[in-house]
């Protein structure tokens, strides 16, 4: 199998840290390759093909500085978008609220095609609300804290000011350990219960399959949008590794009986 994961982000490069420490942590050596592109001009060229069309094949037309990169093949194939998507390039007559939506109704449609991780086409959208920084929103690596995190529509552009108050803010991600991460992944399910079924719990295995979906879940967060103007916090890039292992050998039930 092709050891090679493309990563696709919103015009950052850090991510490929992320993902790199993240699997290198649970013994898995990939090499990770990271593209940073402007999700606008992604979501108008898929658009224009009706989203029917390999992903590689748009990116390098977007990109054609990328092609070596894009000619490789991937085993996994991830899009990490934040749910704000750069509302804050807002113009002079439009405000924050109105972009946000607009910004999630094209999540909306790529999240129902971007689905698939293993096919190298395709590629699975994890979407981090309010965006990728979130997954240092705490105080420790599992902070029951965490469970009240939100932030307000209109304050999303301040959100890293508020994570940069928290002690996780200045860990380098390469100290982070495997039991590090085992804590922030069960912390995140936990809240995805919590988004899903007002409980902060841990979540069965058919629970997390039923409401990791990205599209699922983006219905929750614009619900919550709607209904009082926040969004609540939440780091799905971290599901990755949830979603790559699966209940295989009980990796699941292992995990979440940490806490």
């Amino acid at each position: 199998m092709e050891r090679n994961i493309l990563v696709i982000v919103e015009g950052r490069r850090t991510e490929a840290n992320f993902f790199s420490q993240l699997f290198s942590v649970f013994g898995e050596k990939f090499d990770i390759y990271c593209l940073g592109t402007n999700i606008y001009s992604l979501y108008k060229a898929m658009k224009a093909i009706d989203f029917n069309g390999d992903i590689k094949d748009v990116l390098a037309e977007i990109h054609p500085e990328q092609k070596e990169t894009l000619s490789k093949k991937f085993a996994y194939t991830y899009l990490i978008f934040d749910c704000d998507v750069h509302h804050t390039k807002k113009v002079e007559d439009r405000n924050i609220k109105e972009i946000i939506f607009e910004n999630f109704e094209k999540l909306k449609e790529m999240s129902r095609y971007f689905n698939n991780e293993t096919d190298p086409s395709i590629g699975k959208l994890y979407i981090n609300y309010p965006m990728m920084e979130s997954y240092r929103d705490c105080n420790d690596f599992f902070d029951e804290e965490f469970a009240k995190a939100e932030v307000d529509l209109q304050e999303i552009s301040n959100y890293k000011k508020i994570v940069a108050s928290k002690k996780l803010h200045s860990l380098h991600i390469d100290k982070f350990s495997k039991n590090n991460f085992e804590m922030l992944i069960l912390q995140n399910l936990y809240k995805l219960a919590l988004i899903h079924k007002d409980i902060w719990e841990k979540p069965k295995y058919s629970d997390y399959l039923a409401n990791a979906d990205t599209n699922t879940t983006l219905k929750k967060e614009i619900q919550f949008a709607k209904e009082i103007e926040k969004i609540k916090v939440l780091n799905t890039s971290l599901f990755a590794i949830t979603d790559f292992y699966g209940n295989k050998n009980n990796f699941y039930d292992n995990l979440i009986s940490k806490q």
